[in-house]
């Protein structure tokens, strides 16, 4: 019987639409694995209800806010879910009972929704993961995700998540269309003069910035340069949009479409928001002028602009026509330095869809794929070994340095007679943990690291188990040892559960086993 996954999350002309776009962009990435996904969403003015259901997703409508409704809640985003948090969670319940199915997940991807909210469902829901960009209030949940590159970002949900709750953080968790990852490699480094550029400030665009940088675009008199401008057909500024676009020939104007990678491909330079887009225009290697449309935006914009992968030039409210123009008219005079194609590029490389869809699907069963290290699994390597958890069950504590471990890492890739890496992957070639043999006097030692994102799902046998039968395929008939510290009881029983037989040594339990 399939997994059922439920989302709850909205759209509307406040809220606007990066919320459901990623979920969907998820959800399809879960359907195509098997699951079944059912959408909660309230219908709001300027929903995507129809468009989920278009999108082939079925949708639990919640009742439209009553009129007049303002939450008696004093947090920041209380009023986006358009009710008290205690009816939106009842009436979650409700819609998922009259189901009559325990979803295997419940992603949450609302900033109306925080630890109360989540501890009046948990008792219908196998697990819950959060979606969240803002860091701001407490969650009561599984798993969570904040695709964000912002500073201080490790340490950004301490204190708000439960302890064990696994924290997928950074670009590298993106949920992007899969045409991102397939057009990464595929799309050269902008440089010299800009030929075409791509407005879209998002769906909604309640303060018409659109306009506005079309208008700035239009004052530089450059009829030698294409420029495409994307706003959803329901927008109230598309009619007025539609007018001044004809007037110019030069300038495209798109309405609701599928994906923006195709004019991102074709695009020298991007003009809109500090949001979800972001990591699109970074995967295509896009360079990009953002304005910050709500406070949240405003970390993002400053993180990526720290890195040299944008030009923030301010925030919506203080943000015209003849900044917008000033800024413009200098790009297109000096044109693109390729180096910060080239640093968007590297900063973002459109897999996220299948990490994150890995952490939440595999399973002890799921197949895997072993093959050696190479040169490129440096960092990974140095991430693993360098987590908390991995370092408290060493018989070595202190942290690693980046050149002790490349001096290590290297000899060890030099030493083909001597050891053995082997990286552990899902079908679609997302790492989940290594496994190391190193020849000693009396045979091969043994050390193994599972990916910190998928420990606690029981694949630590599965993982070890592939490696083994790599390795004997390579090195039969060897004795290939392993220790584990006394308190260290998983990697106790892992060891028992695949045959090794135990003896005490050495500071923990010494196992063996004959290949």
């Amino acid at each position: 019987m399939p997994k059922s996954i439920f989302f709850r999350t909205d759209a509307s002309h406040t809220i606007g639409t990066g919320h459901v776009t990623r979920c969907l962009t998820l959800a399809k990435a879960l359907q195509d694995s098997g699951a079944q996904v059912i959408f909660i969403c309230r219908e709001h003015e300027g929903d995507l209800c129809n468009h989920i259901e278009e999108q082939g997703f079925a949708v639990h409508r919640l009742p439209s806010p009553r009129k007049g409704f303002v939450p008696d809640d004093v947090s920041a985003h209380a009023a986006w879910l358009g009710a008290s948090w205690q009816e939106d969670a009842d009436a979650t319940v409700a819609a998922i009972t009259s189901l009559q199915i325990k979803p295997e997940w419940l992603i949450i991807d609302h900033y109306g929704i925080d630890r109360r909210w989540e501890e009046r469902l948990l008792p219908l829901i196998s697990k819950i993961m959060v979606i969240d960009d803002i860091a701001d209030r407490h969650h009561d949940c599984d798993l969570l995700l904040d695709q964000n590159l912002v500073p201080d970002m490790e340490n950004r949900y301490d204190g708000l998540l439960p302890e064990g709750c696994t924290r997928l953080l950074g670009s590298d968790y993106a949920l992007l269309q899969p045409i991102y990852a397939e057009l990464h490699d595929r799309i050269p480094p902008r440089k010299g003069s800009i030929r075409r550029i791509l407005i879209s400030f998002g769906g909604a665009d309640s303060d018409n910035l659109t306009g506005r940088a079309l208008e700035a675009f239009i004052g530089l008199n450059r009829s030698d340069i294409e420029v495409d401008v994307v706003i959803a057909n329901n927008s109230p500024y598309f009619a007025s949009l539609k007018t001044l676009t004809h007037r110019h020939p030069n300038v495209h104007l798109h309405g609701t479409i599928p994906t923006l990678a195709p004019l991102m491909a074709k695009a020298d330079l991007a003009i809109g928001a500090a949001g979800a887009t972001s990591w699109e225009r970074l995967c295509l290697g896009l360079p990009a002028v953002v304005v910050t449309l709500a406070d949240n935006q405003v970390p993002i914009a400053e993180g990526l602009q720290e890195r040299g992968l944008l030009q923030w030039i301010g925030d919506k409210d203080s943000i015209t026509k003849e900044l917008i123009q000033d800024c413009l008219g200098d790009l297109v005079e000096h044109g693109i330095d390729d180096s910060w194609s080239q640093r968007c590029h590297l900063a973002v490389d459109g897999r996220g869809i299948d990490r994150v869809l890995a952490v939440l699907i595999l399973t002890p069963e799921s197949p895997l794929h072993v093959r050696h290290a190479t040169l490129a699994d440096e960092a990974l390597l140095l991430v693993w070994a360098n987590d908390p958890e991995t370092r408290k069950n060493s018989f070595s504590k202190d942290p690693i340095s980046s050149a002790t471990h490349r001096q290590w890492f290297h000899s060890r890739l030099r030493d083909i007679d001597g050891c053995s890496i082997y990286i552990l992957e899902t079908e679609s070639g997302v790492p989940i943990g290594q496994v190391r043999f190193e020849r000693e006097e009396l045979g091969w030692e043994l050390h193994y690291t599972v990916a910190p994102e998928f420990r606690g799902r029981g694949i630590g046998k599965s993982l070890l188990n592939a490696a083994i039968q790599k390795f004997r395929d390579e090195k039969s008939g060897v004795l290939v040892f392993g220790r584990a510290k006394p308190e260290n009881i998983r990697s106790q029983r892992i060891f028992e559960g695949l045959g090794f037989t135990s003896k005490p040594g050495g500071g923990g339990v010494e196992y063996q086993r004959l290949l």
